[in-house]
């Protein structure tokens, strides 16, 4: 059984506990990124554009697209089950899924029936790595990109730190976005004695791992793929 240090925001955190408990391990919830709503008038910002259909890399998009769009019949491009489970509860029911990557985002477009030329909705975070548009680019289709969340850091105390950390430091830290790996870095930079000896640094991606300080990459393993199941075969 490893101690496992999860990141992640409260909600999605809770369901990263649970598939970590069901597989025998010690769950330590230590939310350090929260969600903010961007307000973004959805359909009156697009009404001059054609839309073929949907994209979204993240449930947090979903409540906006269906605030704006209640019901759409249109194709709706989700990245992961999470955000197409959330986008069919929330109306959509012409949703098609790309497991864990937006790199395959332009041929999902194909198959959902958009042609090229047509043009999706992006709805997106502040922050992302320009995969989705770039996917869709090389399948001729339009991104057409609106911002709808932002996730922003959580400052924690040393005490709050020290109260999930209870029994000594996590065998193992998961870094899920480059918002974790930043600020995983600062935590262990400002409190080095609650994160030695160190743990075992896991990312779902290079990219993730590029996050961390220049003197923890090295030490950072990287996930054969970019899903949590895949991440999950590297806890010992």
């Amino acid at each position: 059984m490893a101690r496992v240090l999860i990141l992640r925001e409260a909600a999605e955190a809770e369901r990263t506990a649970h598939d970590l408990a069901a597989r025998g391990h010690q769950p330590l919830v230590l939310p350090l990124e929260r969600t903010v709503e961007i307000p973004a008038p959805l359909a009156a910002s697009v009404h001059e554009t054609a839309i073929a259909g949907f994209a979204a890399t993240s449930a947090r998009a979903v409540p906006a697209l269906g605030t704006a769009f209640p019901g759409d019949p249109r194709p709706l491009l989700a990245v992961g089950t999470a955000t197409a489970d959330a986008a069919a509860a929330a109306g959509f029911a012409n949703v098609h899924v790309a497991e864990g990557a937006a790199s395959t985002m332009g041929r999902l477009a194909l198959a959902a029936g958009i042609a090229p030329g047509e043009t999706l909705l992006y709805a997106a975070g502040r922050r992302r790595t320009g995969t989705l548009e770039t996917a869709l680019a090389k399948a001729g289709i339009g991104c057409l990109i609106r911002e709808v969340y932002d996730i922003v850091p959580v400052a924690l105390s040393e005490g709050i730190v020290r109260s999930v950390l209870v029994g000594g430091p996590p065998d193992v830290v998961l870094l899920l976005s480059a918002g974790q790996a930043e600020g995983y870095g600062r935590l262990a930079g400002m409190m080095p004695q609650l994160f030695t000896p160190e743990p075992n640094l896991l990312a779902l991606s290079g990219r993730v791992a590029e996050g961390l300080p220049q003197s923890l990459r090295p030490k950072a393993r990287i996930s054969a793929a970019s899903s949590l199941a895949a991440l999950f075969e590297l806890i010992a």
